[in-house]
């Protein structure tokens, strides 16, 4: 790390500048990355699960500075996510280049009811850019994590995924079969292809199949242990792509939960590709997640290792942990901390950033586009009659968090008139429709008059804090604000962005990292703007309500290696 300094317009500043890659390499949940690199330049895919649009794909020429390139699935006709639970929705893409195309595979899981026994559907979309894909097309194998590889040798093309054995008894486990790209159908004998090293019982989870070609070795790189503290990176090989498959002599060739579940900060390190970049050199691209006090509010992100190559075999890392403080290569990294985030809503559309939950099928925002005449920047939203709690799609926009230190500020538009109670407008700590944090303003609760107000969920527990708005309208120079760190998240709010903030309620960190029982959620902490009638349609009287800018600013985070806090 070296500090720079530069003098603008009289005012030193001192920049931190670092040389070589440090982890995470795209901040905030960015889970499941698959890689594609294309001449000089990496294409990288993560999973969404219920967000919208769904499946981003981020550019880099240099493997450390990220930047958001377009998204995959962003037509109901592509995915069709109504009243998709969190911990659903698309997930696990693989990126392939195959006969002249781009192919992306991935699979889509409408819900977990244990009545309606859905099961994940695997398909995969095409594309000439890696921006503009196709309508999917189904394939007749089910389960999860799908890839396609085309052996450059036979020029067949396989499907692998992780699928159960039958539906009886469900034993998961990697499944393979030549296939046909237009119509989906398997052309080949179905067979299972590796289990991976662990038990191969009910609880087995082998899972996120990457296949690639290497000095006339085919091997086959799978996780394994689930994605909490157990997961892991193993691998096998074979001289033919349909097995038999040897494993390693050094599985699992990443697992950051060997050295510790509750020591180092780096945990869950799995679900894994590996790449070449064109001077010849190995990389691991894999999702981890930064373990702050036992829980991890940012979810799984995305981080990348050297591949070292030993008698045919990857050794990642040099065979050492992970470690926030190690460096490698010599590009420069992402400034730390960032610049500030800023929107001010003037442009013609929505910045790519910003998500809405599952398929939209109302238009539940508005951009003011401050460039016509008349008309000043900002988002107004249409809301509905559901919330941030609802299975459905509220009037919200969201973007996700991507530092454990920083604060999430946004100005709100006047109003012409005040909210009843249940009209609110606000701004939300996101994790999940079971678990959010909010602060707003909505007539008040038992009394008269409008109320800044928070809602701290922790599970079963609901915690309400209201304070008098003491006004007839909003004012223009109201803000609200959470302040996020590693530890807690605070909420409060004040008049000018500068003014004296008044900090009406905190929570731990942790409430942004869990779901309830019997829930899965795999994504991470959001900030959400939104507006809702709670439970009825927008009167017809009430005002219109939104956000004229959003600011968010970083700070250093100084996240150690190891996962020891003084609380």
């Amino acid at each position: 790390m070296r500090r720079l300094l530069i003098q603008l317009l009289g005012i030193q500043l001192w920049v931190h500048t670092a040389l070589g890659v440090k982890n995470p390499i795209i901040s905030g949940w960015n889970p499941d990355p698959s890689i594609l690199r294309v001449g000089d330049e990496y294409y990288l895919a993560t999973s969404s699960f219920e967000y919208w649009p769904s499946t981003p794909i981020y550019k880099s020429k240099d493997l450390a500075n990220w930047e958001l390139y377009s998204h995959a699935i962003t037509r109901p006709s592509q995915a069709q996510l109504f009243g998709t639970p969190t911990g659903a929705g698309t997930w696990a893409p693989t990126m392939s280049y195959i006969n002249g195309k781009y192919y992306l595979a991935a699979m889509t899981r409408w819900t977990y009811d244990s009545v309606a026994k859905v099961w994940p559907r695997v398909m995969w979309i095409c594309s000439d850019d890696l921006k503009a894909w196709s309508d999917p097309i189904w394939g007749d194998a089910w389960g999860i994590d799908p890839s396609l590889f085309q052996d450059p040798a036979s020029q067949k093309v396989y499907l692998n995924v992780m699928a159960p054995n039958n539906n009886i008894d469900r034993v998961w486990g990697i499944y393979q079969c030549e296939v046909e790209l237009g119509s989906g159908e398997c052309t080949g004998k179905y067979r299972s292809l590796w289990n991976g090293t662990m038990p191969h019982n009910s609880s087995s989870r082998p899972e996120g199949p990457k296949m690639f070609k290497r000095d006339q070795r085919y091997y086959l790189l799978i996780a394994e242990g689930g994605t909490d503290d157990l997961h892991r990176a193993s691998i096998a090989r074979s001289s033919s792509p349909e097995g038999p498959w040897e494993p390693a002599p050094n599985n699992p060739i990443l697992f950051n939960g060997a050295f510790g579940y509750d020591n180092l900060t780096v945990q869950s390190t799995g679900h894994a590709t590996i790449f070449d970049t064109p001077n010849g050199d190995s990389y691991l691209v894999y999702l981890a997640r930064r373990k702050i006090n036992g829980s991890s509010p940012l979810g799984r992100e995305t981080f990348l290792s050297p591949v070292d190559w030993k008698d045919g075999w990857p050794i990642v890392n040099g065979g050492n942990p992970i470690l926030l403080s190690q460096s490698f290569g010599s590009v420069a990294d992402q400034k730390a901390p960032p610049t500030p985030f800023i929107d001010m809503f003037d442009k013609p559309s929505l910045g790519p950033s910003w998500y809405q939950l599952r398929t939209p099928y109302t238009k539940g925002f508005h951009l003011q586009n401050g460039h016509k005449k008349g008309r000043g920047n900002g988002i107004t939203f249409k809301p509905n009659v559901f919330g941030l709690g609802d299975r459905d799609t509220p009037a919200a926009v969201l973007r996700k968090q991507k530092s454990l230190n920083m604060t999430f500020s946004a100005q709100l538009l006047p109003t012409q008139s005040g909210l009843g109670y249940g009209e609110t407008i606000g701004i939300s700590a996101y994790l999940s429709e079971l678990q959010h944090q909010i602060i707003g303003v909505s007539g008040c609760l038992n009394s008269t008059g409008m109320c800044i107000f928070t809602q701290i969920m922790m599970n079963s527990t609901t915690e309400y804090r209201q304070v008098p708005l003491n006004s007839t309208t909003i004012a223009s120079n109201l803000f609200l604000h959470i302040r996020a760190k590693p530890l807690s998240y605070t909420f409060g709010y004040s008049f000018g962005k500068d003014g004296t903030k008044h900090w009406l309620s905190e929570v731990s960190s942790s409430w942004l990292a869990f779901a309830p029982t019997d829930w899965f959620v795999f994504t991470g902490a959001s900030f959400a703007l939104f507006a809702t009638g709670t439970g009825r349609p927008w009167p017809p009287h009430a005002p219109k309500v939104g956000f004229a800018q959003v600011h968010e600013t970083h700070f250093e985070e100084n996240i150690p290696d190891y996962d020891r806090w003084a609380v």
